[in-house]
């Protein structure tokens, strides 16, 4: 009886532990920073970026560049980043864009979008949250698991300077830590 009693008290305390360790970062950000900074893809890599795909941005009006791409951490998060040439082009001629593609509302169909680019890298797949539905098959019951790719992978976004930041998350909550996260590593200076 004894060591179950010094087993359940290690995993109370374990557990703790590790729900202690779990807090809620709070959201510093600004949804837009004006900053003198200009920002590039170059700008990026130093931090950690690592760039999935580059984008066309013909279609993006004002935009230099626009990419998808990651911050390889635990967990690992999806970020599409965009360029303009100042911070008031990103937000004079991006937001309408940057709405387009996060929230609830996002866009998530190449047909409806106004920029073609990057729908697909927009979505997320999740199965049934109830991890499972039965269905009929040959007169059977079977289990399956039903999954879509339909589901907003942004959230929210930044405009941070002349970069338009759309970052993964499933709450604008959750995107803009991860926002936070990205801005962060871009204006801490690395401890080398």
């Amino acid at each position: 009886m004894d060591k179950v009693f010094k087993g359940l008290l290690l995993i109370i305390l374990v557990c703790t532990f590790v729900a202690c360790g779990q807090t809620e970062v709070e959201i510093t950000i600004e949804k837009i920073t004006p900053v003198d900074t200009i920002f590039t893809y170059d700008t990026l890599t130093p931090v950690g970026f690592k760039k999935s795909k580059k984008f066309k941005v013909e279609e993006l009006t004002k935009a230099n560049s626009a990419y998808y791409g990651f911050f390889k951490e635990d967990p690992e998060v999806d970020y599409e980043v965009r360029f303009y040439d100042s911070h008031q082009d990103a937000v004079e001629f991006g937001t309408s864009f940057a709405e387009e593609r996060t929230g609830e509302d996002a866009v998530l169909k190449k047909d409806k979008a106004t920029w073609k680019e990057g729908v697909k890298e927009a979505r997320s797949c999740a199965g049934n949250p109830h991890g499972s539905n039965v269905g009929a098959k040959g007169g059977q019951l079977v289990a399956h698991d039903i999954q879509s790719c339909m589901y907003v992978k942004y959230a929210d976004y930044v405009i941070y300077g002349n970069m338009i930041i759309l970052c993964a998350g499933w709450d604008s909550d959750g995107s803009m830590r991860n926002c936070q996260k990205l801005i962060h590593k871009l204006t801490t200076p690395s401890a080398e």
